[in-house]
């Protein structure tokens, strides 16, 4: 016994340092990543792994006031509102390159303030103090600001959502139905054969069916619409689904199916009312797995949206990454907005995650 003492401990050493390193290699890049979509690109360029500074420590930045130009936009309805503004940049981060710009009512400035002339310098101390705490704020998010409104991530947001929601609806749906024929019905030979068809179908990858979906949905009118990428997703998406659900759906006692049968319930009934209540963990476990796949998904939707109004995050963040390749901040921003979804549903689901795929396979 106490030979196997030392084993035991040098056992649990290793596996610990390979846990820890393990967490390090995936967590700290993440972090990295948190910080640094704080910073100015200048600070990027400078030290990538120092603090932000530059943008969140703004009481004192000094601005230049410029002339209206064509590469500056208001940020207001210049038709409905006919105030007159006085345009100040920022001297310090991405200095005359017109991005960090600001529109100041003259009427609520100081009397002193209201006759500077273009060319002028002003500190963010001397401005009003409700002036101060807008500039702070927008200045702290201000590569979070450019990406959701110069890269038009926003909207490609919504897009990502959307096929996420409606496509995992759709294979739990038609997932659940397909599982309850296969393992509760009396089709045993049909359901050893679609069962086989969908285990080839879990095989085939989106990159090897690219072209032939491009051609069919072109033939049919569903390219670039909403409709059309996510009937794909649902195919997709199906094969997985089922055998998680047939495995799990397998382990629920067929004396329950057959009393609700004797009762009068119909299969629609049986379904609704027993097996998707009693499949809640897996259904759980296929929702995540879809969702997650569906949200971090590129080439699918590279290939079959070309507007803007269809594209997906992933790609909006990948089109929008090409086009500012100076702007590091901005990348990392968007990149954040992309990742922190699946973070934060991930770390919410986790257990049911867990216990869907365990349960399913202990029921198996």
């Amino acid at each position: 016994m106490k030979t196997d003492a030392p084993k035991r401990i040098a056992g649990k050493t290793i596996a610990y340092i390979v846990l820890i390193s393990w967490t390090l290699i995936t967590v700290l890049p993440l972090i990295w990543m948190g910080y640094s979509s704080f910073k100015s690109n200048e600070e990027l360029i400078t030290d990538i792994y120092a603090l932000p500074k530059a943008l969140l420590d703004n009481k004192n930045d000094e601005y230049v006031v410029i002339k209206p130009q064509l590469n500056v936009i208001p940020d207001y309805d210049i038709d409905k509102d006919l105030r007159e503004r006085i345009i100040i940049e920022s001297a310090t981060i991405s200095p005359e390159r017109r991005l960090m710009v600001h529109f100041l009512l003259k009427e609520d400035l100081s009397a002193e303030l209201q006759q500077v002339q273009p060319g002028d310098h002003i500190l963010v101390s001397q401005l009003p103090k409700q002036m101060q705490r807008e500039i702070h704020w927008k200045t702290v998010f201000f590569n979070y600001r450019s990406a959701i409104i110069r890269g038009g991530l926003g909207r490609k947001f919504i897009n990502s959502l959307i096929y996420s929601i409606t496509a995992t609806f759709m294979v739990n749906l038609f997932a659940l139905m397909a599982a309850f024929a296969m393992s509760k019905m009396q089709f045993k030979r049909l359901a050893l054969i679609v069962g086989g068809i969908i285990g080839v179908g879990y095989l085939i990858s989106i990159n090897s069916l690219i072209i032939p979906l491009f051609l069919l949905l072109t033939k049919v009118g569903l390219t670039d619409t909403h409709l059309g990428i996510i009937l794909v997703y649902t195919a997709f998406g199906l094969p997985l689904a089922v055998m998680l659900d047939t495995q799990f759906i397998s382990g629920i006692p067929l004396s329950l199916v057959e009393s609700a049968r004797i009762d009068g319930a119909g299969t629609f009934k049986i379904l609704m009312a027993i097996i998707i209540p009693m499949a809640t963990p897996v259904v759980v476990t296929v929702s995540i797995l879809t969702a997650l796949g569906i949200w971090n998904e590129f080439l699918l939707v590279l290939v079959l949206a070309s507007s803007e109004a269809t594209k997906s995050l992933p790609v909006g963040v990948f089109s929008f990454s090409s086009l500012t390749s100076t702007q590091l901040g901005w990348q990392l921003a968007a990149l954040v907005v992309a990742t922190l979804p699946v973070m934060i549903v991930y770390f919410i689901f986790q257990k049911r995650l867990a216990e869907g795929v365990v349960g399913g396979a202990i029921k198996g």
